[in-house]
């Protein structure tokens, strides 16, 4: 951290902690995706739902893959991987398939009844928001729109699907300045 934010690092830390190699561990986790992707996709929502005068609807899709059964998209039925350590949450881009409905077609994951309940979910709101433009329906967890009124809520989707709190605000508040100085100091100003 003093290396990325030399005269915040005490701050950051107090956001990302690592007193503890598990602690470590999830911080870096946490650090690496905010930086990756997380803060600029929740930057463009949180301005979105500021000016558009839309609802924005956040979710946080947490299902992880399901263990993996070896084979190469290149070679089917080819030799299997190498062991694949313990999932530390959903990879980034795993909901796709779930969305689409086409967790069969994936033949290199063992599939079970929960990752098609996951996916029927997933399929209901997205349905229902691209007929409405509100995802909530019948048989399915209240997803609040984001914002201040509602205590910027997320939903979790997973085979439990809830609203929850948002967790990364202030992460994202305190990053905000450092990577705009970040991308300052990369154009030379």
């Amino acid at each position: 951290m003093r290396g990325l934010y030399p005269d915040k690092a005490d701050e950051v830390l107090k956001l990302y902690p690592g007193s503890t190699p598990e602690e470590v561990l999830d911080s870096a986790t946490a650090l690496a995706s905010d930086r990756f992707i997380g803060f600029s996709t929740w930057r463009f929502m949180d301005a979105h739902a500021k000016r558009a005068g839309r609802p924005v609807y956040r979710y946080f899709y947490a299902r992880p893959r399901p263990k993996f059964l070896g084979g190469y998209p290149e070679s089917p039925g080819g030799p299997p991987a190498a062991p694949q350590p313990p999932s530390r949450g959903a990879a980034h881009s795993a909901e796709i398939e779930y969305a689409m409905g086409n967790l069969a077609t994936n033949r290199y994951f063992e599939w079970e009844p929960a990752d098609y309940k996951v996916s029927e979910v997933m399929q209901g709101y997205f349905a229902n928001f691209i007929k409405t433009g509100n995802p909530n329906g019948p048989g399915l967890a209240s997803w609040p729109a984001h914002g201040e009124k509602d205590g910027f809520q997320i939903l979790r989707i997973d085979v439990e699907s809830r609203a929850e709190p948002e967790k990364t605000r202030a992460r994202y508040l305190l990053l905000e300045p450092l990577i705009r100085d970040e991308a300052g100091a990369r154009r030379g100003r």
